[in-house]
């Protein structure tokens, strides 16, 4: 307990360093504009003009393949590309219908000249915007395997919310946990970009489990962590962390809260 209480202070701090940074600095601009195509005839005031050239693309009502379709435009009519977030376009009609489109859908779009509009790739710039982001990880809870899979959303370049859904199965044990973190990544550009967690959750074992010595079955943690993420190609990065627990077993039978350590390795695809 007393080893946790040194990690805990720092990255406490840590936290509050983000925190005050966050509160004075300006906000990340949330979509990435789009590359000046090499026709700088195809450009005017609102973006950049481009014709369809597939039969039809599908108008999406937000950046995703989830997000309803709600209006169709025809090969031939010629739009407005206003920006790009990740692999989908944000397009407006001259008639003002706007929505968002697929990369895959504008591969062949046609710039007024007649030729191609150059698509451009999903960069490090993308990465340091990022919004969303679901993954999974894999590694060692306490000497037995763990899966966690986790969604985050990300306010600034450096703080991030998390949720986490983990499940450790053992030889002789088992444990289910869900937790909520606070990610601060005080380097976000660097290529190997280290960040702290602070998190809270709770954690049931399974009655005949020897992993970790609880009296009760169900169990309130908190958590402190380490790790480094790297932006890989496109939409992915992959990230490590080590993360040690003190789960708050402690009773009118015992005293002691339990401490158990976990390291876990995964891919994560933001957007």
């Amino acid at each position: 307990m007393r080893r946790f209480k040194g990690i805990l202070l720092p990255v406490l701090l840590l936290f509050i360093a983000a925190s005050c940074q966050a509160t004075h600095a300006q906000t990340a601009e949330e979509d990435a504009y789009v590359a000046a195509p090499a026709e700088p005839a195809a450009e005017d005031e609102a973006g950049y003009r481009v014709k369809i050239a597939d039969p039809f693309i599908e108008l999406h009502t937000g950046p995703g393949g989830g997000y309803p379709i709600y209006y169709v435009i025809d090969r031939g009519v010629e739009v407005r590309v206003l920006r790009r977030k990740t692999d989908w376009y944000k397009l407006v009609t001259d008639d003002g219908k706007t929505g968002w489109a697929s990369r895959a859908q504008m591969q062949q779009t046609l710039l007024p000249s007649g030729e191609q509009f150059q698509l451009i790739e999903v960069d490090r710039e993308d990465f340091l915007q990022r919004r969303w982001m679901v993954g999974v990880t894999g590694g060692e809870f306490e000497e037995a395997p763990v899966f966690t899979l986790f969604a985050a959303y990300s306010f600034t370049e450096n703080l991030a919310a998390e949720v986490h859904f983990g499940k450790s199965v053992g030889d002789r044990s088992s444990a289910t946990y869900i937790k909520g973190n606070m990610i601060m990544q005080p380097w976000a550009d660097f290529k190997y970009s280290p960040y702290f967690s602070l998190g809270l959750g709770q954690i049931e074992v399974d009655p005949s489990a020897t992993l970790i010595a609880v009296d009760d079955e169900d169990n309130s943690f908190a958590q402190v962590g380490i790790g480094v993420q790297r932006h890989l190609s496109r939409n992915f990065l992959a990230r490590f962390e080590f993360n040690e627990y003190v789960i708050f077993s402690a009773s009118s039978v015992s005293n002691n809260n339990e401490e158990v350590k976990e390291w876990k390795f995964g891919f994560a695809v933001f957007f």
